[in-house]
């Protein structure tokens, strides 16, 4: 059977959900700038976002937004421009790093069946990890000694979890986001990958920033109660085969070829 080719793979995963450029650059700079003080040139972000349809204008409006927002610093090297995480930016980075890189999702030590007196109650607990799976009740990962008084707060041990609250947890039209892209790296990973560094880059950062706008969209919690047997997992096990064959580039050498005008071969 005939392998796809790089442009195939390519509209593949662009075909995977949109690509907002604003995200795709703090991917990028998430995987290949995550140290204090590293940073990409504007031409080198160009390069890599190209490919993807991203437009010159578009790349300046997110700019702007990311530095205004506090995510990216911007410096001047010369005639081109450099840009590198700030320490909020890394910080939420690094948060968000084992979720996206790791094999697997570390499980609380502990949980708790939260109960509140209404629907508004429970939506107006300040817990971003708590997870709605009815009009007043949720489930807790970790400690529930912040709850208030008015919240009944019981630590339970995880067994079983029913098909109804798996359906709670993960919406139909997210498992089918997972599935679309499992496809895609399915035919990313039956490629022979391609030569040059660049095209090397692009894919790796295109599949990593698609199966990063899925597992940011819920919490480390539904990993964990969702357990192997289903579409994020089995997406997860994909994303790190394709990374571990597509290596991240060393950024320092995408500057040497974008300013050479010339791909290499590693």
């Amino acid at each position: 059977m005939k392998s796809a080719t790089y442009q195939e793979v390519l509209d593949l995963l662009l075909a995977c959900g949109a690509v907002k450029t604003w995200s795709l650059i703090v991917t990028i700079l998430g995987d290949l700038a995550a140290e204090k003080g590293a940073r990409v040139s504007g031409p080198v972000i160009t390069q890599l976002t190209e490919p993807m349809g991203m437009k010159p204008e578009a790349l300046r409006v997110a700019i702007h937004r990311l530095k205004r927002d506090g995510w990216i610093v911007a410096e001047r090297d010369g005639r081109q421009s450099l840009y590198g995480l700030t320490d909020h930016g890394r910080v939420l980075t690094l948060d968000a790093a084992a979720r996206i890189y790791g094999a697997d999702v570390p499980a609380p030590e502990t949980w708790h069946v939260v109960i509140a007196q209404s629907s508004e109650a429970l939506q107006a607990l300040d817990f971003p990890d708590l997870l709605q799976i009815g009009t007043k009740a949720g489930l807790l990962p970790g400690g529930a000694s912040n709850l208030p008084d008015s919240v009944l707060a019981w630590e339970a041990r995880p067994g079983r979890v029913p098909g109804w609250v798996k359906a709670v947890l993960v919406p139909e039209e997210l498992s089918a986001s997972y599935a679309v892209l499992s496809r895609a790296l399915d035919v990313a990973l039956g490629m022979e990958p391609p030569a040059e560094t660049l095209p090397r880059a692009v894919l790796r950062l295109l599949a990593l920033h698609q199966w990063r706008r899925l597992v940011l969209r819920h919490s480390a919690a539904v990993d964990v109660l969702m357990g192997r047997d289903w579409a994020g997992a089995a997406c997860r096990e994909r994303v790190a085969a394709l990374l571990q064959r597509l290596e991240r580039p060393d950024v320092r050498h995408l500057a040497v070829l974008v300013q050479g005008g010339g791909q290499s071969a590693t």
